[in-house]
This record gives structure tokens, sequence and C-alpha cells, in this order.
């Protein structure tokens, strides 16, 4: 590299041209502030028990519409991102397939490239509810699963108590026999505590012998993390959270463990970086850690309000504006200290890692909180043990 080749201005450019690009809109959108769960860990504890109204979908609606509308004379076609989130979002499922639907008729207005998302417990699932999602435009789906029926069953409850974990496997087994026609990725994330792994490792492998033929289904792996919560029942599973560092290398583990059991059945791209996460087997550049950095990213609550990280959710003192019915953002105070660049300050510790390229400074939320500045989920030796542990497994 030449000596007056300065790497921290390249990728600030690179950083800012990727945040700023108004041609990609990301909408992350709860239809439902509520949930059909009680789990005890869930940083959205704070429920506020509200279903998006019909105005919501209106004011989102017009600032869709208005942002294409202004990439159409600039010549740009627009990327709409949509993301379902919540609580539960399947609470409101007839409304998000009547939103799609007229997102749609946008298209007949403006060139629009449209991506559907969502997040769901799998509860409410169906192979019926899912086949209308998908052809409403919602090609990629999350469920959650933590471990067997043993560990899972007493960590995703319903309000009542009650067991989720077969219902929920049914669901998928549904889905996974509807025709190899229908295309679209199903996540299933694995979440674990100290206490668990032996139930994860189980239910990994259980996927491995039903879902391992089928490439629209992925598994991935995550450590429980305490995001300091006020509620009282994560208290109960403190001395079982591992630490970070922990965490983090029992998730590369089980990461390279699937990939042992899956590289005969699928092909190496299937399964390196499954929906680009930031942190499997070889980490890869990225402009930002987070799509919540981006100028033009929205976390819509179910009445408007505005959010900067879905981990606060339904905190209205933690909301950066609201969506007014016009369809403008309204910010308020906290809206600049989440929107200013990693790179405004140059003594910043993260510009003189040389991790950078593949972090960006990390977790916002965590960076923010932190003494030093920094969050570092991942660290050289993490890198130099999953490089090691995948070349083995390629020979």
């Amino acid at each position: 590299i030449p000596e007056e080749k300065d790497e921290i201005v390249e990728m600030q450019e690179w950083h800012n041209k990727h945040i700023n690009d108004s041609s990609l809109i990301s909408l992350t959108l709860l239809p439902a502030e509520a949930c059909n769960f009680a789990c005890p860990y869930c940083f959205q504890y704070r429920k506020r028990n509200k279903l998006m109204k019909t105005e919501v979908y209106d004011a989102v609606l017009r600032l869709v519409e208005r942002m294409a509308l202004e990439n159409y004379k600039q010549g740009n076609k627009t990327f709409l991102k949509i993301l379902w989130f919540g609580g539960e979002p399947l609470l409101g499922t007839n409304a998000i397939l009547n939103f799609h639907k007229r997102v749609k008729e946008l298209c007949e207005k403006f060139p629009i490239n449209i991506s559907g998302s969502i997040v769901t417990n799998g509860y409410f699932l169906d192979s019926n509810i899912f086949k209308q999602l998908v052809h409403a435009g919602i090609n990629d789906f999350q469920v959650t699963l933590d471990g067997e029926k043993s560990t899972h069953d007493k960590l995703r409850v319903l309000k009542n108590g009650g067991p989720t974990f077969q219902r929920i496997y049914n669901n998928l087994k549904s889905i996974h026999n509807i025709s190899q026609e229908l295309k679209f990725n199903l996540a299933i994330r694995v979440n674990f505590l100290r206490s668990t792994l032996q139930s994860v490792q189980n239910l990994a492998r259980r996927f491995v012998k039903y879902f391992g033929n089928d490439h629209r289904f992925i598994m991935y792996f995550r450590p429980v993390y305490n995001f300091e919560t006020t509620r009282n029942d994560i208290h109960s599973l403190s001395e079982d959270i591992l630490s970070y560092k922990d965490g983090i290398r029992q998730q590369l583990s089980l990461a390279l463990e699937m990939f042992k059991e899956l590289k005969s059945l699928r092909p190496e791209a299937n399964l390196l970086s499954p929906y680009g996460k930031m942190l499997e087997l070889l980490p890869m550049p990225t402009p930002c850690w987070c799509e919540s950095e981006r100028r033009y990213s929205y976390i819509i609550g179910a009445d408007g309000l505005l959010f900067p990280c879905d981990t606060y959710v339904g905190s209205k003192e933690h909301s950066i504006g609201y969506l007014a019915s016009s369809g403008e953002t309204i910010y308020n105070q906290n809206f600049s200290q989440w929107k200013k660049s990693l790179f405004y300050n140059r003594d910043n510790p993260c510009l003189s890692c040389k991790l950078l390229p593949i972090c960006m400074g990390g977790c916002r939320r965590t960076r923010m909180s932190s003494p030093n500045k920094t969050a570092c989920f991942l660290t050289e030796d993490d890198i130099v043990f999953s490089m090691h542990e995948y070349a083995k497994l390629l020979n």
C-alpha cells in the first residue's frame, strides 16, 4: 500500500456513500407492539399493546411516494426494503398483506424494486399464511427456536405460560413440504444460554436431518444478551448468560459444526454468511454495522414514533421523533447522537483498529454506552480461530 494512501479517508467515503444513498429506503415497521409470547429475555418488553392504525400506514406510503418521486426526478430507481418486526407482527397479518398491495400500486407510478422480510415467533406462521405472505412479496423469514422442546418451552412461552415449540416446529415442517417452486429464504435463529448448549446441538442435528437438503432453510446461532433491561425476570437467567467473548466463541463453534454437517449437502456459498450476518464463519468488509445507521432507514412504531434501534422499540423516552401524517419525519433532540458519523472524531480508537473494515465501529448502542466508545464484538483471535477451523473443514 503506497505510503501516501489514506485508507481511513477511503473507508469514510465508502461508508458515507452507503449510509447517504437516497435510492435505498429501509423500513422496519411494527404492525403490532404487542405479542402472544412472554419470553423472559426479550428486549422489546416495553410493549405498548398497540396495533398500527390505518393513518400510520397511510403516512408510511406518503413517505415512500415522496422519496420515490425525488429519485425518479433524478433518474434513479428506488430500492425499498420492508422488514416487519414486533412484538409479533403476525398479529397484524391482514394489515401487512394490504400494505404490500398498496405498495405494489406505487410501482405503477415509479420504478421501485421491493424486497420484503419478516421476523416472527412462528406461532401463527402456518403454511396458508406463509404462502399468502410470499405471494404478497415477502420472501425472507426469520423464526426463533431456543433449542429443542425441553429448553425452548421454558424460555419462549405463551402469555399464559403454555408451550410453543411443537406448533412452531410443525409449521416449519409444513412450510418445508411446500413445492420447491415457491422461492423464499427462511432462517431459523437459535438462541443459546450456557445451560442450553446440548439442546441446541441436538436441534442442529435434527435440522440437518430434516431440512438439510432444502436450500431455502438455514439455521444460525446467537447467544442471549442482557441489554441491561429493568425487568425482573431477566435476573433469573443472569448466571446462565455467557460473556460477549464466550458467547461469540461458542457461536463460531456452532456455526463451524453446522458447516461441517451441511457441506456435503449444499454448495459452499450457501453456508458462509447467510443473509450477510456479520459474526459468521468468515467476516467480510461492510460499509456499516447496522441498517439503522443509514440516513434513509426508518424504524416506525405502531403509532408513528420513530426509534433509533430495534432494541429500543416501544421506549418512548428513546424515540428520535415521529412520522407526521404528511409522510414527513419530525425529529427530536435524541436524533443527532444516533446519526453522528463514526468518522467525525479522528481520535476515535476504532479508526486505528485493523478490524475497522469488517465492523465499522460495531453496534452503535453499545458504542454509545461504552466508557471508551467502542463495541468490540469480534477480536483478531476469533477471526484466526474461525479461519483455521474453516480451512480444516475444506480439506
